[in-house]
């Protein structure tokens, strides 16, 4: 959530008299006292008396119409009665009879910028600061509008320009800290916050800001005691439980996070970004209801940023678990794309390429991501990066994530050729630190997922730019060329959806490792409360997968099986009493439904093996979920879709040689499940044929996945070098 920005006062009634002091007389009507009259204007317009203010000022000017004070603070008055036209008006006449008032050009601005005509807002803060060089009110002003166009550099110009002039101005040190932030300066944010507070301890916006830097830095517990201080001195303040929410998601307190979300709706309704957030934890938690209630309201607050062509507060993330139309998804991710794109153009780091339209002898790829950890997608990749073609390939990551320790990020640092560490970098130097190693395509792992730095690719540090994983669909960013795809999860008539170019890969586009270890714990179902004469049917999906439609399904399919259980991942306590409660209402008891907690990636594999038959979640199928059951031998049962997260899992069981695991109803689904329980001959027959297919089908290749993601690249790097626009890519195996 933004910080609750200082826009600048309303210039006050300017006490300065350019009109003539002297009595002045027109015929026909009295006399009056013009310095005298324009003092008491002056009175009751600083005591917000308008409607007086202003009789006096129009009677000032019907004996001097040169009086350019009155026609001034006419203006002000308008301005301060919601008449903007008018004021603009009345400001311009008395900038006409006295053209080097600082102050006339000063309200002038101030009334653009209200108007939101920011470009035009420029040029009269501009001559009243050089009129008056020491004016710091119009730097700042500057520096907010500039900031509102989302010209950071601009920004940080004037409001360094008004902290040259006024070093104690605290709402120019917040300001600036948010500019910084917002170029992921977050260190020199902090500092700015701190100035702030320093000169105003009681800023609630400065300790909200600060603590939107430290989340940013991944300082969670700093990040609480800021927001917890801002409520402290503020607490009708929507924006820091917002925040606050925001830490407690990311904690897993998913209680605390929902509470703090929903006090700060309670505080104001209107906050779509809180409604957004509070929207994915019901998800998260299979609290339908709810979802089902706030449906309509959040699809207003969508429908209404997108019509006013400003960021969506629905993520791209959430959308794809709420629309299947994939044209609204695709417009929520170009929402979000293009406020970074602009953000950062005004960063200028004069990357240029020219000079690299050659062929060579080993094109460099470079992977950007933060999940080189014990994450998904260094389990999905973890091998991919010591099988690329050192004769034909260099091999780059630059992580700007956590080093946990792990084994696997131990072994991807040994198996490419430069491991690059960007946390402490803003993203301007990060792009730099990639330009400087002429990466040639510059491959990003993250698109709209959190903790993605999408900044960093907008400055376009790479000749080419490619996503890969992470988010299963288009980041509507004009600043990748190509993704990585299959036929499958993107049909061809789905590209118009995309702003990346369909990249395709022969199989399956999700790598695998194929050297990924199962653990030899001889697990037993009694080790997961699984009773022992038990058909398990699990899915080991996160919570926000699992909706309404599907677990019906599901509690249709135990209903015919009697002695069917359902093994679900353990993720709150929320989730397990939502679940229960709905398996009861569908009339099947609670205990049938078995949650386990995370183990490590090897023991998990293992313990996959006592599940008889996995089954897909609907509008966001299991991805690294479908392939981990796979390879432990349990088939999987998925419903077919018709986009990209809908259809990850047939693009999987494709790849593996088991279709007949694809169905395209939900009666269809739910008819195979109870069929595959029912019959033990069938389900036998399967395993087998999958147990046969994890050597020799496609899916668990990694050597030869690595050959044909390659061949994607040359072609990119063809293309590129021959001066040619970014186009479809079809990848043919020999």
């Amino acid at each position: 959530m933004n910080r609750k920005k200082n826009k600048g006062k309303k210039q006050k009634p300017s006490s300065r008299n350019k009109g003539s002091t002297k009595k002045n007389i027109s015929p026909g009507r009295p006399s009056i006292d013009v310095a005298r009259e324009f003092a008491k204007a002056l009175q009751y317009h600083q005591s917000e008396q308008l409607r007086k203010a202003e009789e006096i000022y129009k009677r000032i000017l019907e004996v001097n119409p040169n009086h350019s004070d009155s026609l001034h603070l006419l203006g002000v008055v308008a301005y301060q009665s919601g008449n903007s036209d008018i004021a603009v008006d009345m400001i311009n006449k008395a900038i006409q009879r006295s053209p080097e008032s600082p102050v006339y050009y000063f309200n002038l601005g101030n009334v653009l910028r209200a108007q939101g005509k920011l470009a035009e807002a420029v040029l009269p803060y501009q001559k009243a600061a050089e009129i008056k060089p020491d004016y710091a009110e119009a730097y700042y002003n500057l520096g907010i509008t500039f900031e509102s166009q989302g010209k950071l550099a601009e920004a940080v110009s004037y409001y360094q320009k008004t902290l040259d002039i006024t070093p104690d101005f605290a709402e120019a040190h917040n300001n600036m800290g948010s500019v910084l932030k917002a170029q992921g300066r977050l260190v020199e944010a902090i500092s700015c916050y701190q100035k702030t507070l320093k000169l105003k301890p009681n800023s609630a916006e400065a300790h909200n800001n600060m603590g939107n830097a430290f989340i940013a830095q991944g300082k969670l517990a700093e990040a609480v005691s800021c927001f917890q201080k801002a409520l402290e001195i503020k607490p009708d303040f929507a924006g820091a439980y917002y925040n606050l929410g925001t830490v407690f998601k990311d904690q897993k307190k998913l209680d605390k996070a929902i509470s703090s979300y929903q006090k700060a709706l309670d505080i104001d309704p209107n906050l779509a970004e809180a409604y957004g957030e509070l929207f994915h934890q019901f998800q998260r938690t299979c609290t339908w209801q709810k979802l089902e209630d706030m449906t309509a309201k959040f699809d207003e607050f969508t429908t209404k940023a997108l019509d006013n062509g400003i960021k969506t507060a629905e993520t791209p993330f959430v959308s794809l678990m709420r629309h299947t139309d994939p044209s609204r998804v695709f417009a929520i991710a170009k929402s979000w794309s293009g406020n970074i794109a602009r953000a950062m153009s005004t960063v200028k780091p004069n990357f240029s390429f020219d000079g690299r339209r050659s062929r060579k002898a080993k094109i460099s790829i470079g992977y950007l991501s933060n999940d080189f950890r014990n994450h998904a997608v260094a389990h999905l990749m973890l091998s991919l990066f010591g099988l690329h073609n050192r004769s034909e390939f260099k091999i780059f990551c630059y992580s700007y994530g956590e080093d946990d320790g792990s084994h696997y990020g131990t072994r991807i640092r040994q198996d490419c050729d430069k491991f690059v560490e960007l946390c402490n970098l803003n993203y301007a130097d990060a792009a730099r630190c990639i330009y400087e190693d002429q990466v040639d395509i510059l491959v990003d792992l993250k698109g709209h997922t959190r903790g993605n730095k999408l900044e960093i690719c907008a400055l376009r540090p790479a000749p080419v730019q490619v996503r890969y994983l992470g988010l299963a669909g288009t980041t509507g960013a004009d600043f990748f060329d190509y993704i990585i795809t299959d036929r499958i999860i993107t049909p061809e008539e789905h590209a118009r959806y995309y702003s990346e170019n369909f990249a395709y890969l022969p199989h399956c586009y999700q790598v695998n490792d194929s050297t990924q270890e199962i653990s030899n714990k001889d697990w037993k179902k009694s080790d997961f409360g699984l009773p022992e004469d038990s058909f398990v049917f699990c899915s080991f999906n996160q919570g926000y997968k699992i909706e309404p439609v599907m677990f019906n399904t599901w509690m249709n399919i135990l209903r015919q099986i009697p002695e069917g259980v359902l093994w679900l991942k353990q993720e709150n306590e929320i989730t397990e009493k939502n679940l229960r409660r709905e398996a009861e209402a569908r009339g099947v008891k609670p205990d049938r439904i078995v949650f386990s907690e995370k183990l490590p990636k090897s023991e998990h594999l293992a313990r996959l093996r006592l599940a008889d038959v996995a089954l897909d979640t609907r509008i966001v199928n299991g991805a690294i979920t479908t392939s981990d059951a796979l390879w432990a031998g349990v088939p999987v049962v998925t419903l077919q879709g018709s986009d990209f997260p809908s259809r990850m899992s047939s693009s999987i069981l494709t790849a593996i040689g088991l279709p007949e695991l694809i169905v395209h109803s939900i009666e269809e689904y739910e008819s195979l499940a109870v069929q595959l329980a029912h019959n033990p001959g069938k389900l036998q027959i399967i395993r087998q044929r999958l147990t046969k297919n994890l050597s020799t089908e496609p899916l668990f290749d990694t050597s030869r996945f690595a050959g044909n993601l390659e061949k994607a690249y040359k072609e990119m790097w063809k293309i590129f070098i021959a001066g040619e626009s970014p186009r479809q890519i079809k990848v043919v195996e020999d």
